[in-house]
């Protein structure tokens, strides 16, 4: 490993398993997640991930419940609760707090600035 390159625009990386099955699907991951990377640096655009969408949708929705009147309400208040199940599954996925993530989503969803960027 040379350490002292201040200049270096190379990179070398050593992928090592205990069979070839698992070092090629380590490679095609490997690549797979420098391209994108590499895409959104160069477009310089992100679209997020993570039920961003979903709890935005979620968000818009609540709003729009307080204009509706009768069982629609309820149909309208039902979906935008089903939209956040894709954000509370990938949180209970990565070993976090669901409740408490949600509860952030919610508040930096809430919170917006005039420019319309949270």
């Amino acid at each position: 490993m040379f350490t002292e390159c201040t200049n270096a625009k190379t990179v070398t990386i050593v992928l090592r398993g205990g069979a070839a099955q698992y070092i090629e699907e380590a490679a095609r991951s490997l690549n797979d997640a420098m391209m994108i990377v590499l895409r959104a640096v160069k477009t310089h655009a992100v679209v997020a991930g993570g039920g961003a969408i979903e709890m935005e949708l979620s968000r818009f929705l609540r709003e729009h419940v307080l204009t509706i009147r009768g069982k629609h309400q309820m149909v309208v208040s039902a979906f935008a609760k089903a939209m956040e199940i894709i954000p509370r599954q990938l949180s209970d996925n990565s070993g976090m707090d669901s409740i408490d993530i949600l509860n952030r989503l919610r508040q930096i969803h809430m919170t917006e600035d005039e420019s319309g960027r949270w």
